[in-house]
């Protein structure tokens, strides 16, 4: 009797689990007319094994068979995926979608460092306007910085590899410059954190969601206990940079107060959070650290990982290096100062289409994913979502399609974009590396400079070449896409 009584509880129990399973996945949405939610082979698991093996495959695999939009089951939650004709409509209603919201879901960077959800709202605001739209005063010093950190990591040449892990201390000078000053950009120990800074943290939030499986929000803490709790190089990254940014700011604050308005503030980004931060004088350093932190890990990682693509590209396309080459040699040869100018800088054409290009084709294939705000949203195709859905859009789709980029678009084309007014900035539907509407990245000009200016240098200084005749391919984890380890071989030019 005991015996039957056991395997009725057991019985029990597991009906129980899959009714509540089966609740969490539709009590928000039945009662809306929700995109398909592709079939899948197994409970709970649902998706995520197809999903994570051949993201680029499997997502083109359901859009033939299911269309424009549909829904997929990963780790345990629902997700739904858009494409060309739809994604205006996520980009455009902003009070609907949230790329930061959607953001914080998977890297909750604000948690991490103990501060409330959207405590970093001024950023993009700080770049936008001190960075991209001051970029006049910062020319002259990332150039001056990139040659004396080109001649400290490369030399006379060397081989580079894996090249990320390079081209980051090659990034971290110039953006250290922009962001604390030039003096402090001296200081071997903060740039070294700069660098490292990204490379890092990424492992210790490369955790697996499998909590997601009982619930998102049990992996969400499990980072955020693990990244407070745990010794990890971050933290010790963000120690060493509170340190040497300290009594500088003390200094400035100093300085401010005693000569009031005949005070010259220096032209950084550090300057900017203190002037926007800082009460009668007094300032929570923790809270211009955390600023500073999380605007070098958006830098340094952006800036690093498509400069590495970029030279990945040069180097498997060699039937674009000569005239890539001779547009660098030109402008340096008309030059007649010892750095360039903003608007010479504009005239590196071709150089210009060649980045947008490597941006067009190592682009994530799903990416810029949008947190449902409203209580529901409707497409205009009748297809409804409900609050909570995260949405993505498939980038990867409509970089490839013919009819937005024109013929052979799964080919690599240096310059697609020449003589088309579509900078590598541009905003526009057919590219979405810098995103797409109000969330577009407030840093895109800055970036896009810094890799002309890194590329034209090393173009005129380097020969550049890989180790064999096979093309180098980017790494893939899930749906992203990182550069190659393959060693590039630069050799001092006579």
């Amino acid at each position: 009797m005991s015996l039957i009584l056991s395997d009725t509880y057991v019985q029990l129990a597991l009906g129980s689990l899959i009714l509540l399973i089966s609740f969490i996945l539709f009590r928000k949405g039945n009662h809306l007319e929700e995109p398909p939610l592709v079939p899948y082979k197994y409970p709970i698991i649902g998706h995520t094994i197809d999903y994570f093996k051949d993201n680029k495959n499997f997502i083109k695999k359901c859009h033939a068979e299911y269309g424009e939009i549909f829904s997929l089951y990963v780790f345990g939650r629902i997700l739904t995926f858009v494409g060309k004709d739809l994604s205006s409509e996520v980009f455009r209603n902003h009070k609907d979608f949230n790329f930061a919201d959607a953001t914080n879901e998977n890297f909750p960077m604000d948690h991490f460092l103990n501060r409330p959800q959207r405590f970093f709202k001024l950023l993009p605001k700080v770049v936008l306007i001190n960075l991209s739209g001051e970029m006049k005063f910062y020319t002259e010093r990332v150039q001056r910085q990139l040659i004396i950190s080109i001649d400290e990591i490369i030399g006379n040449g060397k081989v580079l590899e894996p090249p990320l892990k390079f081209v980051q201390f090659i990034i971290a000078k110039p953006i250290a410059a922009t962001m604390v000053g030039e003096e402090l950009s001296n200081d071997k120990e903060l740039v070294n954190s700069f660098a490292n800074a990204t490379t890092d943290f990424i492992p210790f939030i490369s955790v697996p969601p499998v909590l997601g499986f009982i619930h998102p929000y049990l992996h969400k803490q499990l980072m955020i206990n693990m990244f407070r709790y745990l010794n990890n190089p971050f933290k010790m990254h963000r120690e060493l940079i509170k340190k040497k940014i300290t009594p500088v700011i003390e200094k400035r604050l100093r300085e401010m107060k005693e000569m009031g308005d005949n005070y010259v503030s220096p032209i950084d980004i550090l300057q900017r959070y203190i002037e926007l931060l800082h009460k009668d004088y007094s300032v929570d350093i923790d809270v211009i650290t955390d600023y500073m932190i999380v605007t070098i890990f958006v830098s340094v990682h952006t800036t690093s990982n498509h400069l590495t693509f970029s030279l990945d590209e040069l180097v498997s396309n060699p039937q674009f290096y000569d005239e890539l080459l001779e547009e660098q040699e030109q402008l340096y040869k008309n030059n007649e100062n010892p750095y360039y100018s903003v608007e010479q800088i504009a005239k590196m054409e071709k150089l210009d289409s060649f980045i947008k290009e490597t941006m067009r084709v190592n682009a994530n294939y799903v990416s810029l994913q949008h947190l449902t705000l409203s209580s529901y949203f409707t497409f205009s195709n009748g297809y409804q979502v409900p609050k909570g859905r995260i949405v993505y859009i498939r980038t990867g789709e409509i970089h490839s399609d013919e009819e937005l980029q024109g013929q052979n678009a799964d080919e690599f084309y240096a310059f697609r974009y020449l003589k088309k007014n579509s900078r590598a900035t541009r905003a526009e539907k057919s590219f979405l590396s810098f995103g797409l509407g109000k969330h577009m990245c407030p840093g895109r000009h800055f970036a896009i400079n810094e890799i002309k200016i890194a590329l034209h240098y090393l173009l005129l200084k380097y020969n550049i070449r890989k180790a064999n005749s096979e093309k180098i391919e980017p790494k893939i984890r899930g749906h992203f896409k990182f550069p190659g380890d393959e060693e590039l071989i630069f050799e001092k030019r006579e």
